[in-house]
């Protein structure tokens, strides 16, 4: 029996599939799973993210927060842009973008294939900081992969999509 190889990316993440069904359920199932919107989709992922992190207290009084939140606002919304780049780079390797997300109701997976992509200029320049920063051997994705083959992989996917993003500018 040979082993499987492990597939590291954001998208196959916990944190992956929670941010897609949190764009699923904000922003893809009003408009029929028709289209991914980036700028649409890094503000809904943004204010999803303050508001679970914070607790609600933001809005209030900055001042609130735990003070470790402050470190883990940058790694999360790098994480969020780092999804969104695997969305736009499988957009462009394979037409669609696929998501199979819960529905709660039946409690089963339901399959989605979207066919169409909004693009601005200034989502792919923000997408490019993302994987810029989470190539640094330093940044919290990376140092997360503690064998040296995973970080590596990871590493090599982040190039990869780095290359895939730059040749949209």
């Amino acid at each position: 029996m040979t082993a499987m190889a492990k597939v590291i990316s954001v998208k196959d993440s916990a944190f992956g599939q929670d941010m897609l069904e949190v764009l699923a359920e904000r922003q893809l199932e009003k408009i029929a799973f028709r289209e991914l919107d980036v700028t649409q989709s890094i503000v809904t992922l943004k204010e999803y993210l303050v508001k679970k992190l914070s607790h609600g207290n933001w809005k209030i009084d900055p001042g609130l927060c735990q003070p470790e939140l402050r470190y883990l606002y940058p790694v999360y919304f790098d994480s969020a842009r780092v999804l969104l780049a695997e969305c736009v780079a499988e957009f462009f390797q394979t037409g669609l973008i696929y998501m199979a997300v819960l529905d709660p109701c039946r409690m089963e997976y339901v399959e989605h294939e979207i066919r169409q992509l909004v693009l601005r200029p200034e989502d792919t320049s923000s997408m490019l900081r993302a994987l810029h920063k989470a190539k640094s051997p330093a940044h919290d994705l990376i140092s997360r992969w503690k064998n040296p083959a995973d970080r590596e992989q990871w590493i090599e996917h982040i190039r990869t999509l780095h290359q895939t993003i730059s040749q949209l500018q």
